[in-house]
């Protein structure tokens, strides 16, 4: 899912050792929380209530987690486990965002401009449902790997624990460190994550006949859409973050809910993170929700594993030193 270019602006969240105190609507205890969203029915609809208690307290600064028992700090910057998190941050994996990135936007560029060329105007239909359904599909699958790995595995894992799993627990513990990362950081991992399909495509284009590919324009514009908003997603997924000094475009299409707004992520962070896991658009979250999708998920690898959902999520949220 998948989990950095301005500095998190003053006042955009407490600083070491002060807790803000949380928007009216969101102040509930771990317990409680957990058995509402596995209870089903009228629990399922208490979520966008919870997300119109936000109110425009949500607007404010980022909402501080409750706290785990024993009473261990869940959320900042200065949590043991999210110092010790953000110190597995290594040069080896800085070079491979640098890498992801530049060939990511070099084949977005080819690409775009190859689609543009093979364009015609009687393919417009298909591609508007082609772009939308992009969209959706993007949505979904932000939602999947971020389900994963918050869930499941380990920043112990071989090669994908530090690399991929780490930045979900650093960001439950430290919501507000992906405002502090720059670019690269930001978007590395889902750029790395797109360049087989992206250089598929570049493929295509330079291989297959402009007949070909004059007939699959509309079918390569649903993937490159698809492509772009994965592409984003952590981006998208950051400025849901930050609460001082976006562009006001970003706003618009955050207000307007055409990519993840503030407020509706805002559930996730409520511990322990069990729903709302799409976070490219959003819009699938409460039908998710709704039919009780990632419980479902959950019960069914928890019955064949054994293993516990979120509990290396955990683990990591009840550090001390």
């Amino acid at each position: 899912m998948l989990p950095r270019a301005a500095a998190l602006a003053p006042g955009a969240g407490p600083g070491p050792g002060r807790r803000s105190p949380p928007p009216a609507g969101l102040e509930e205890e771990e317990p409680l929380r957990g058995r509402a969203m596995a209870s089903g029915g009228a629990a399922a609809e208490s979520v966008p209530r919870r997300e119109e208690a936000a109110g425009p307290q949500a607007e404010a600064a980022e909402e501080p987690e409750e706290e785990p028992e024993g009473g261990s700090r869940r959320w900042g910057a200065q949590h043991a486990g999210a110092r010790e998190l953000a110190e597995l941050y290594s040069p080896g994996k800085r070079l491979q965002e640098w890498i992801s990135v530049i060939l990511c936007f070099s084949l977005i560029c080819f690409n775009f401009y190859n689609l543009l060329f093979y364009l015609r105007l009687e393919h417009m239909p298909s591609v508007i449902v082609g772009i939308f359904a992009g969209v959706i599909t993007a949505d979904f699958l932000s939602g999947l790997f971020h389900w994963g790995a918050d869930t499941w595995g380990s920043v112990e894992l071989p090669v994908v624990g530090k690399a991929f799993i780490r930045p979900f627990r650093e960001h439950h513990i430290d919501p507000t460190a992906i405002t502090r990362h720059d670019f690269i950081e930001t978007n590395g991992d889902n750029c790395f994550m797109t360049l087989v399909p992206l250089a598929n495509m570049a493929y295509k284009f330079v291989s297959f006949s402009p007949e070909a590919l004059y007939e699959t324009c509309p079918w390569e514009c649903y993937v490159f859409a698809l492509i772009i908003f994965i592409t984003m997603t952590n981006q998208i997924h950051k400025w849901s973050h930050t609460y001082f000094g976006l562009p006001r475009w970003v706003i618009f299409l955050q207000d307007w809910h055409v990519i993840l707004p503030r407020k509706h992520h805002r559930i996730h962070h409520v511990s322990p993170h069990e729903t709302y896991f799409c976070i490219t658009t959003g819009w699938l979250n409460y039908p998710l929700e709704k039919i009780r999708f990632w419980r479902c998920l959950e019960n069914i690898i928890q019955g064949v594993t054994g293993e516990k959902p979120r509990a290396d999520d955990m683990k990591w949220a009840q550090k001390i030193k």
